[in-house]
């Protein structure tokens, strides 16, 4: 059934003058006319003080409503009906988000939030990834020639010019005596010994060209983030 019009008051407009029970009559009821049936004017004064009564019983039910349900005021309901048609009023229907208290955190009248989040680098927790070791590997090492050279072994007696000469990983120590009697010729015993411990300055053979490979894991999908819910109908008061 359709919202009655409760502003039309029966005979509110007609042309016969207004009949107005008293007390008594309308306790007594009908019986008040005697046998004879009511005129128009009392049967209108009936039908009129009955639908002034609706109408302020319906004043009073808007105006609780109000008082219930004021301008800005949020209605919640399983029921899908307009709450305009329950309590009048311009509502707002509120389609697809959550409701949150504003305070120190969230001020009044905002919205934001998402169902699903794709995180960052800066979200994700501590951990590690696993690498492969491939790559065990030899080098050969070069070759290395440890060389030396004598140069002009000396015959002449002691005390003569010095021409031996070494070179190399070769060194002469000399010690010096004499052979025979006091007076008579001597010679310069030189011992040439050998050093290898030299340094070396060569490149090894280049050998077991490899690479490390970090295991990659994850698609990059969107997070779900919303929790359990159960849809009602929702609007809001406007005027």
């Amino acid at each position: 059934m359709p919202t009655p019009d409760f502003s039309k008051i029966w005979a509110s407009s007609s042309p016969l003058p207004e009949y107005t029970f008293t007390d008594a009559e309308y306790v007594e009821g009908w019986d008040f006319v005697g046998s004879a049936p009511p005129t128009k004017n009392e049967f209108d004064a009936w039908f009129r003080q009955t639908d002034e009564k609706l109408k302020w019983l319906y004043d009073q039910m808007q105006a609780t409503a109000s008082k219930l349900y004021p301008v800005g005021s949020v209605y919640i309901s399983f029921n899908s009906a307009d709450p305009s048609t329950l309590f009048g009023g311009t509502w707002q229907r509120l389609k697809d988000t959550f409701l949150l208290a504003n305070g120190d955190s969230y001020a009044p009248n905002t919205s934001g939030g998402s169902a699903k989040k794709t995180i960052s680098v800066d979200n994700l927790p501590p951990h590690t990834h696993s690498c492969s070791t491939v790559g065990n590997h030899t080098h050969a090492r070069g070759s290395m020639n440890i060389v030396g050279s004598i140069v002009n072994i000396d015959d002449e007696p002691f005390g003569s010019a010095d021409n031996f000469t070494t070179s190399g990983a070769l060194s002469i120590t000399t010690q010096n005596y004499r052979l025979g009697s006091a007076g008579g010729e001597g010679g310069g015993v030189k011992s040439i010994s050998f050093n290898g411990a030299t340094g070396w300055s060569g490149e090894t053979s280049p050998n077991g060209l490899h690479s490390h490979t970090i295991g990659n894991t994850g698609s990059g999908l969107p997070l779900n983030i919303m929790p359990p819910y159960k849809t009602v109908y929702m609007w809001r008061r406007t005027a």
